[in-house]
């Protein structure tokens, strides 16, 4: 079975604009981003700081192959999915420990104000992330795209754009919600 290379075409530039979008927040508030990859807990502190500076490079890396069409083998999709399954993964064990009240980082405010606290539900959209990526492994056929393509892809990069918002949204309006609710 061949998948449209429309559908490919818009997880690629979707996941291309996501992994761009947050190393740049990683990146321009790094302090705040080595404070909470060593609010995670996962690994040794003395790789927190090196993990704080890699880890955006290695989504601009993934955002740009995304976004020039790089798949080789599919190693852009593998890559992607591994570093979704990571972060999934530390949130997962930090959900398991109980420590559930710091910010992912994986927001795109990077201000305190934009927090959004661990939750199964951003394991969740880790997931949905990650199936995405590997939709685009799937053999794609060929055909030459007209201009109502290029027209639907513009509304379904800006559709996604506003659920994946919307979504993340409700994730940390949730985790607020439960926050002040435990308070009380």
């Amino acid at each position: 079975m061949l998948i449209d290379p429309l559908i490919t075409k818009a997880i690629s530039i979707g996941l291309g604009l996501m992994f761009i979008i947050a190393a740049y927040h990683k990146l321009a508030e790094a302090a705040q981003f080595r404070v909470t990859l060593l609010e995670y807990q996962v690994m040794p502190e003395t790789l927190v700081a090196p993990a704080s500076r890699v880890i955006p490079i290695v989504e601009l890396l993934l955002g740009g192959a995304w976004l020039i069409g790089y798949y080789s083998q599919g190693m852009t999709a593998i890559a992607s999915a591994l570093l979704l399954g990571v972060y999934a993964l530390a949130i997962g064990i930090n959900i398991a420990r109980g420590r559930v009240h710091f910010d992912c980082g994986c927001g795109f405010g990077g201000q305190s104000e934009n927090e959004q606290y661990l939750s199964g539900g951003l394991i969740l959209r880790n997931l949905l992330l990650i199936a995405a990526a590997l939709v685009t492994l799937a053999p794609a056929g060929t055909r030459e795209f007209g201009m109502g393509d290029y027209l639907t892809l513009v509304a379904v990069i800006l559709a996604g754009s506003l659920l994946f918002a919307a979504a993340n949204q409700l994730l940390a309006n949730r985790a607020a919600i439960n926050t002040w609710r435990k308070g009380q």
